[in-house]
């Protein structure tokens, strides 16, 4: 048993990663094969070597998508959680190149798109899905004509850090739909303005939930009633209102992970069409991607009591 023991231990602190130097990280990260690193973080989701938390959230996860998709295989969170830091990790400070080159192709494909609107003079809110990560989700929406993007976030949302923006070549700001706090980067009717004058794109998450919204201190006004899986919800309405401030179509996407990352993108919405489309497809999306959606562990979803 003792050889056992002192391979676990072995294990434990080989997997330690926060501890190691910042250089050996980015050495691995670029120079190793991603199936390879898969492989070793599946070797530490088979020693239960996750923490406490992780696991915690990783339950509420599993039970959220057995309440709502029940005929589906079981979901595998903890995985997503890993992949998700390992890829945002690749494509900022790992400078992985062939994660930066899968990024650059999903990039061309929204452009595709969006270059057209920027062409013709016209406004266009994009709408990325929390799929596989929020961060590369930035990225491949930042990079689309004209090249700048501006995230539009809840007031206590997570920021993605100025040195990993700069680390990913990344031309993101951020600002708050409701009111302006500490370390948001501009006021949202400046960047209404600079959308409308074709100097940003506005990008905002529609599966935001409704619980940022509450914590926000923001009324009940701000939330949008629906029916996700056949039962009442309530989505954040900030992608609605947007888009008839600008008088924007909206180009809903997600990325998704097979053998690489890759991009979904659906037909335009139009402003007015908005309210009816969007939770047709974040249902859409969350059934047909249940492995990438990281929304998981979020306790009430889209079916907040308050």
């Amino acid at each position: 048993m003792a050889w056992k023991n002192l391979f676990l231990i072995t294990v434990r602190q080989f997997y330690r990663i926060e501890d190691l130097s910042l250089s050996i990280r980015f050495w691995v990260l670029k120079n190793t094969n991603l199936k390879i690193a898969f492989a070793l973080l599946h070797l530490k989701r088979s020693l239960r070597l996750s923490n406490r938390r992780t696991r915690n959230l990783a339950l509420v996860a599993e039970e959220n998508h057995r309440c709502l998709m029940p005929e589906y295989e079981a979901i595998d969170f903890i995985a997503t959680g890993q992949r998700r830091k390992l890829l945002d990790f690749a494509a900022t400070w790992g400078q992985n190149s062939k994660v930066l080159a899968q990024l650059d192709s999903c990039t061309a494909k929204l452009d595709e798109i969006v270059g057209p609107y920027h062409e013709a003079g016209k406004p266009i809110i994009l709408a990325p899905m929390h799929t596989v990560s929020d961060i590369l989700a930035g990225i491949v929406a930042g990079k689309v004509s004209p090249g700048h993007g501006t995230v539009v976030v809840s007031a206590n949302a997570y920021e993605f850090q100025k040195q990993d923006r700069l680390r990913g070549g990344v031309n993101l700001t951020y600002c708050s739909i409701h009111n302006h706090s500490e370390g948001i980067g501009s006021d949202i009717a400046l960047a209404c303005m600079n959308a409308a004058a074709l100097k940003t794109n506005i990008i905002i998450f529609p599966d935001m939930t409704p619980e940022y919204t509450y914590y926000s201190g923001v009324e009940h006004s701000s939330k949008l009633k629906c029916r996700l899986f056949n039962r009442p919800a309530h989505l954040h309405s900030g992608v609605s209102r947007l888009a008839r401030l600008l008088n924007a179509d909206v180009l809903f996407f997600n990325l998704y992970y097979d053998k690489g990352l890759r991009i979904n993108i659906f037909p335009v919405v139009h402003a007015r069409d908005v309210n009816d489309k969007m939770p047709i497809i974040i249902e859409r999306v969350i059934r047909s991607y249940p492995q990438d959606w990281i929304l998981w562990h979020l306790h009430s979803l889209y079916f907040f009591n308050e």
